[in-house]
């Protein structure tokens, strides 16, 4: 069953709309522990110090930042306490935009909003924000961090996106590869091409089709080999991609979806 993240209130004008944040993605992956192969016992990690390698306990242990190569500012906890965004628990919602005006460069982490207690202002506010197409835009603390979030309705229900802050976002004029696209030419026949083989492949989206292959491999070798299996380990294909003739790709690559297309 899953946990509430975070418990308060949506404020609304004059309207405190309690809620519940869910997790609405749950990262999977495959982790593997250090081991000495020796003993099979698990390899643990001790804080020592750079300059002489010696471990250091944790009452020497303090917060520095690096103003400069080897020089670094100590910053005590007491003098950031003062600075920690108070935990308020509301969610103040500031604006409402249409959701086209959001990059979603900008999207962070998604939770799943639920009301918490009596929840017809919950459903009245989804209603009328799914009605109006517009999004809530406030801000709230989760874990003594600040987030600026994104709400909208989606089936009559709220979602909650947190969102990066804009100079946290890197501006792709800054990335060399990226800048310099405008001095690039392309033919006019070889856009015509390339916008039929985007025709060709188009589809509605369907999230269930897509999965982690390399996790659900890795999950399928170790439950082999927990099992006692033997195999042998196949080679990893090392074959360098071939420099094809851009126009002859791209009409091999429209008649290779449409006869797939035909297929299925």
């Amino acid at each position: 069953m899953p946990r509430p993240v975070w418990t308060g209130t949506i404020s609304f004008g004059l309207v405190a709309i309690p809620v519940k944040l869910f997790n609405a993605v749950k990262r999977k992956s495959v982790s593997f522990n250090q081991l000495d192969e020796r003993t099979m016992s698990r390899i643990r990690y001790r804080k020592v110090s750079d300059e002489d390698g010696e471990e250091v306990p944790d009452e020497h242990i303090v917060k520095g930042y690096e103003v400069s190569k080897g020089r670094y500012v100590v910053v005590d906890p007491e003098e950031l306490e003062p600075l920690m965004p108070s935990a308020t628990k509301t969610v103040e919602l500031e604006e409402f935009v249409d959701l086209s005006e959001i990059d979603p460069m900008y999207y962070d982490g998604t939770y799943h909003v639920a009301p918490d207690a009596n929840p017809k202002p919950y459903v009245l506010l989804a209603k009328a924000m799914e009605e109006s197409g517009k999004v809530a835009i406030g801000r709230f603390v989760m874990r003594n961090k600040q987030h600026t979030a994104a709400i909208r309705a989606v089936d009559g229900r709220l979602v909650m996106s947190t969102l990066a802050y804009a100079d946290e976002v890197v501006d792709a004029e800054d990335i060399e590869e990226l800048a310099t696209l405008d001095d690039v030419k392309v033919q006019k026949k070889e856009v015509t091409m390339a916008e039929s083989l985007v025709d060709s492949l188009t589809a509605g989206f369907e999230p269930d089709k897509y999965h982690d292959e390399y996790r659900e491999q890795v999950l399928d070798l170790i439950e082999r080999k927990a099992g006692g299996e033997e195999f042998e380990v196949p080679e990893v294909s090392s074959e360098k991609p071939k420099v094809v003739d851009l126009m002859a790709a791209l009409e091999a690559s429209v008649a290779a979806a449409k006869k797939s297309r035909k297929s299925a």
